[in-house]
C-alpha cells in the first residue's frame, strides 16, 4: 500500500478466460466482495467495453443502503477490467477498481488496485471518511472469495 493505492494479489488455480468471465459479470460481483458492502447488481449485464455503466446495490454503515453507478474505464478481454465508482447519474469522483489477471504455469495470477490518486476534491475525502475506505483485510478476503468461486 502506497499513499494513493492498495494493491492486493494472489495466485488462483483457473484460467484468465474463467476468473475474467466473474469479474466481468456484475450480477457476481457481490459474491466475491470481502466487505460486505456490495449487495446486488442492478439488472445489469456483463461487462463488455470501456464506457459501459453498471448500476450496484450497495451497504455502508454509518450512510446505509445506496446505489452507485460504475463507469468501465478499461477493458481487455481476460486480462484487465477497472471502473471508477460514483453516484448514479454523477462524474465519478476519481477512485477506481483494477483487477488485472495474467496467466502462470498452475493458473492465474490476480491483482487487485483500489487507486484513489484521482481524488482531489477534500469534499470527497471528507464525504468517504477518508482513504483506504475498504481496508486491505477486506481486499484480501475478496480475491479468496474470487477463488473459492472459480475453482
Amino acid at each position: 500500500m502506497d499513499e494513493t493505492r492498495v494493491v492486493v494479489s494472489r495466485d488462483v488455480d483457473a484460467s484468465p478466460h474463467t476468473i475474467f468471465g466473474l469479474l466481468a459479470d456484475p450480477r457476481r460481483h457481490a459474491e466475491i466482495d470481502g466487505s460486505g458492502m456490495v449487495r446486488a447488481d442492478d439488472g445489469g449485464e456483463p461487462i463488455t467495453a470501456v464506457g459501459q455503466v453498471f448500476r450496484m446495490h450497495v451497504h455502508r454503515e454509518p450512510r446505509g443502503d445506496y446505489l452507485t453507478d460504475n463507469l468501465v474505464t478499461r477493458f481487455e478481454p481476460d486480462a484487465v477490467v477497472a471502473w471508477r465508482t460514483g453516484l448514479p447519474d454523477t462524474t465519478p469522483p476519481g477512485w477506481e477498481w483494477r483487477w488485472e489477471v495474467a496467466p502462470t504455469a498452475s493458473g492465474s495470477r490476480v491483482s487487485l488496485t483500489y487507486d484513489w490518486s484521482d481524488v482531489h476534491d477534500p469534499e470527497v475525502h471528507r464525504r468517504v471518511g477518508g482513504f483506504p475506505s475498504v481496508p486491505v483485510e477486506a481486499l484480501e478476503s475478496t480475491l479468496d472469495r474470487l477463488a473459492a468461486a472459480v475453482t
